[in-house]
């Protein structure tokens, strides 16, 4: 029979044991949340931390001559919201908005447009280190080095890590440039 002094003993081991926290493997910790979804077939990550929203599109008013990837505007809680389509970044064609039925609400401290997407899939912990690089364009080369500048990267299973930052970046700097010109091309941004 076990004393209660040993008794003790082996309680408190075990309530030691099951204080500590839990060791983690530093695979788990690396890497971002993402967002996937799809687009053309094409598997899409973005940065958890920039969607506010995702809805299904009811309406898209088509823009044309916008700038790509800007390709129309929709009504998203009482407001207009720029739409873009991200098919461009990976060579994709971009004639077609059939399946296009979702909207990922995208900015980096409040709602600022809003990409296109087929499918919406989990969230996903993607390391940025092991990213590998996208892969050339050959078409609309000068289009195409200003896509690639927008991925990250892709990853072992072929998802494409959009630079969440430098599509929000762009997206500002197209508002900034096309706010003041009064033209008919400012309307391709709210």
């Amino acid at each position: 029979m076990t004393s209660p002094n040993e008794a003790r003993h082996v309680l408190e081991e075990r309530a030691r044991q099951l204080a500590r926290p839990l060791a983690r493997d530093a695979a788990q910790i690396a890497g971002v949340d993402m967002l996937t979804f799809s687009v053309s077939r094409e598997r899409f990550a973005i940065d958890s931390r920039y969607v506010f929203a995702a809805f299904m599109l009811q309406d898209l008013v088509p823009l044309p001559g916008a700038t790509a990837p800007v390709v129309g505007l929709t009504r998203w809680r009482g407001d207009v919201l720029t739409v873009i389509d991200l098919r461009g970044l990976v060579g994709a064609a971009t004639n077609a908005l059939d399946d296009l039925g979702r909207v990922i609400v995208v900015g980096a401290s409040s709602p600022e447009f809003g990409i296109l997407a087929d499918t919406l899939g989990d969230i996903e912990r993607v390391d940025i280190a092991r990213l590998y690089p996208p892969t050339a364009n050959r078409s609309r080369e000068a289009y195409a080095r200003e896509a690639r500048a927008m991925l990250l990267g892709v990853t072992a299973e072929a998802i494409h890590v959009v630079d969440a930052v430098a599509l929000i970046a762009r997206q500002t700097d197209v508002r900034a440039d096309t706010d003041g010109a009064g033209s008919p091309s400012s309307l391709s941004t709210p």
